[in-house]
């Protein structure tokens, strides 16, 4: 983890955290979910070394500042946790912390009435920033960067579009779930517990076998479900599991370039930043929810 130089005048308090655009040199400081490690509020009030600078989460929202922001300069800490964003939220609501941007993931925020208000707390469109840059076309944008050379997209789009098909009734349960403090798909392990992807020889899918136990398990009615689900306006590519989402994406990178060229895998690592810059060179500009990011900094 790559650490700021210790700021010993600003430790443990809010003050100090209103400060720190003066010590880097910039107009804001913007906090952020991702990292390999999560800190706590009292960590963040603590020392302005708890941070992680290099994160997928910062690759992607540095790109939204700069598609949305000119003229101002920006330093990006990511801090593992949504729980310690929305606590230095509270803070920017009540003054208590200034020149300052919080930006963190969507979940069910939106659809549970949930989102905190104020201009420099912002949300992604869909679940995760995952569920914004990650499509079909994504997918094959990846695979055309990785082999430089033209991509079988009826292969890649039909996968795909059966992927959403299988995922959608999990997707359902996960919201319906969700406004219980509950879930449906693993967070933490096992992410992939319902795709077959043991195989790179074949294209991953959906157990749908395993997503049907699953319901009889958490015994849920599906009729309640799917009329929560259309209530709501749930879209199973917006609202995914943003982890899910991503993963299976990648197994379908590192699928494809198995048995099309005989390539060996791709730390998913290094393909998550590839689709980040995919999806902002090829479809930010002109994608269906531009304006979801656009309204909100002219908020």
């Amino acid at each position: 983890m790559k650490k700021a130089l210790k700021m010993e005048g600003f430790r443990r308090t809010r003050n100090g955290i209103s400060n720190l655009f003066h010590f880097y040199n910039v107009d804001y400081v913007v906090y952020l979910e991702g990292g390999k490690n999560s800190f706590s509020k009292d960590d963040i009030l603590e020392s302005s070394d708890n941070y992680t600078s290099d994160s997928e989460d910062i690759s992607f929202w540095s790109k939204i500042f700069d598609n949305n922001i000119n003229g101002k300069k920006f330093k990006y800490k990511s801090i593992g946790s949504k729980k310690t964003l929305k606590e230095i939220a509270d803070d920017l609501i009540l003054g208590q912390i200034r020149n300052i941007y919080i930006a963190m993931d969507n979940e069910f925020d939106e659809i549970l009435n949930k989102r905190l208000l104020h201009p420099n707390i912002l949300y992604t469109h869909g679940y995760s920033y995952e569920n914004d840059i990650w499509n079909a076309k994504t997918v094959i944008d990846v695979l055309k960067e990785i082999t430089s050379t033209n991509v079988d997209e009826n292969y890649i789009n039909n996968g795909f579009n059966r992927f959403i098909s299988d995922i959608k009734l999990g997707v359902f349960c996960d919201a319906y779930l969700f406004k219980k403090n509950l879930s449906f798909f693993e967070r933490k392990s096992g992410i992939l517990f319902c795709i077959d992807c043991s195989n790179l020889d074949t294209f991953p899918s959906v157990k749908k076998d395993v997503i049907e136990d699953r319901i009889l398990l958490k015994s849920l009615k599906v009729n309640t479900v799917r009329n929560y689900a259309y209530k709501n306006k749930i879209n199973t590519l917006k609202h995914c599991f943003g982890h899910l989402l991503a993963d299976f994406c990648c197994r379908i990178i590192n699928h494809y370039i198995r048995i099309k060229h005989n390539f060996n895998t791709i730390t998913k690592d290094i393909i998550y930043r590839l689709a980040i810059n995919r999806f902002f060179n090829e479809q930010y500009p002109t994608c269906a929810f531009v304006d979801h990011y656009k309204n909100q900094f002219s908020s």
